[in-house]
């Protein structure tokens, strides 16, 4: 027969059935808390990069790669056709002005110097000559002059004593007339040679001013290429660093020929590359960063070069400070060619989050929820973008990449 339960069993009994819905129940929780987990979008923030909106200033810039190189570069050329027959400088080697470069040959220069240097003495010579002769032509036609000078004298006596007698009748009328014709032609006699003195002094002077002339001429090629045999060793007019030479022994040169460069070692300027797309944005004189480490440095846009290579053109950037002591040549630079400025905006740091200018959508993170938000995108550059409206100063915004997450309002950051 049946016997009652004993109070102890019934309230074991009563404990399991509880333990069983309680269980029952963490069950149910723990499979709908997993499948809220499952179905509600989040991100851990290890796996995120977040940056903080700040109130500071921007510059939108264009970017560009750039190298140092000497503000100033001389280009030493040779003069004459000769060869080089020695090499006394090194590319590398700090220069003064007058340190010997290279020596060229000057066979042929000292050969034309003997050469004017006696044709010049041949000159002179055809001078003192010419000289010599039209004195000497000169002095017998002043002795003729002389001896007719004299005959006139005696001429004009007998027709004055003729003349006299002709008028008691005592000579002969064509004896007189006979006397004054040997006058006249004596006076035209002098006159001739007298003229005949001033057109040899006239031709003579002229020959001598002609060969004067020529001799000038003869003195300043002499002169020349005196200068060019001084310049038959190539010489550093500037002091700096010898950039380049040609150091080829025996090699011929031709006149203008380049055969060193010397370089400003103390004062430098930025040779940039950029692409011809944002030709239409520069304008020389336009304010220009230079970034090198840590190193910030401030200049101008000087030159645009005309040449475009493969869709890039070259820029030359002048430095506020081109004699700064951590510039050396060739080190390559960071330049930001500054097309606006704004202050005291909202700024935030550069990333994947954004692409390009205007509106676009971005996360904020508030109370750990990262909410979309839309955004207005204003000026930017290398490192910050301008926010126009969206956030405030203070707010954290994911700077990774999101585009996985655009399509959500909001997700959780865990």
């Amino acid at each position: 027969m049946d016997q009652p339960l004993s109070t102890a069993r019934l309230s074991q009994q009563r404990n399991k059935t509880r333990l069983r819905v309680v269980a029952a129940l963490l069950a149910i929780a723990a499979l709908l808390y997993g499948i809220h987990w499952l179905f509600t979008p989040s991100a851990y923030r290890t796996s995120l990069r977040t940056a903080t909106v700040e109130l500071g200033s921007i510059t939108a810039t264009i970017n560009a790669g750039g190298i140092v190189v000497p503000a100033n570069e001389e280009t030493l050329s040779s003069e004459i056709n000769s060869r080089i027959i020695k090499v006394l400088a090194q590319p590398g080697q700090h220069v003064k002005p007058g340190t010997p470069i290279l020596q060229l040959e000057t066979r042929a220069l000292d050969l034309s110097i003997e050469n004017i240097t006696e044709n010049i003495a041949l000159k002179q010579t055809q001078i003192h000559a010419r000289g010599l002769s039209s004195k000497r032509t000169t002095n017998e036609i002043n002795s003729r002059q002389q001896l007719l000078e004299v005959e006139l004298e005696r001429h004009s006596v007998k027709a004055a004593r003729l003349k006299q007698l002709s008028s008691t009748g005592a000579a002969a009328k064509h004896d007189l007339l006979e006397a004054e014709l040997d006058v006249k032609r004596a006076n035209i006699e002098i006159k001739q040679l007298k003229q005949s003195v001033q057109d040899i002094r006239s031709t003579a002077n002229a020959e001598i001013d002609g060969l004067l002339l020529e001799k000038s001429i003869l003195n300043k090629s002499l002169t020349e290429q005196q200068r060019l045999l001084a310049h038959s060793i190539i010489k550093a007019n500037r002091a700096g660093v010898l950039s380049w030479v040609k150091n080829e022994e025996g090699a011929s040169v031709a006149i203008g020929e380049p055969l060193a460069k010397v370089s400003d070692s103390k004062n430098f300027r930025i040779e940039a590359s950029l692409s011809d797309f944002y030709a239409p944005q520069l304008k020389p004189g336009m304010r220009a960063t230079v970034a090198y480490n840590k190193l910030r440095l401030k200049g101008e846009l000087e030159t645009l070069l005309p040449t475009i290579e493969n869709g890039v053109m070259k820029l030359i950037v002048r430095l506020d400070q081109p004699a700064h002591p951590q510039l050396h040549q060739n080190i390559r630079v960071d330049v930001g060619l500054i097309t606006d400025e704004a202050n005291q905006v909202n700024t935030l740091s550069k990333g994947p989050f954004i692409s390009g200018k205007g509106l676009q959508k971005i996360f904020v993170i508030r109370d750990g929820i990262a909410v979309r938000t839309q955004v207005e995108v204003g000026l930017s550059n290398k490192d910050s973008y301008q926010i126009t409206h969206g956030v405030d100063p203070g707010d954290e915004v994911i700077i990774s990449d999101v585009s996985r997450y655009l399509h959500l309002k909001e997700f959780t950051i865990n």
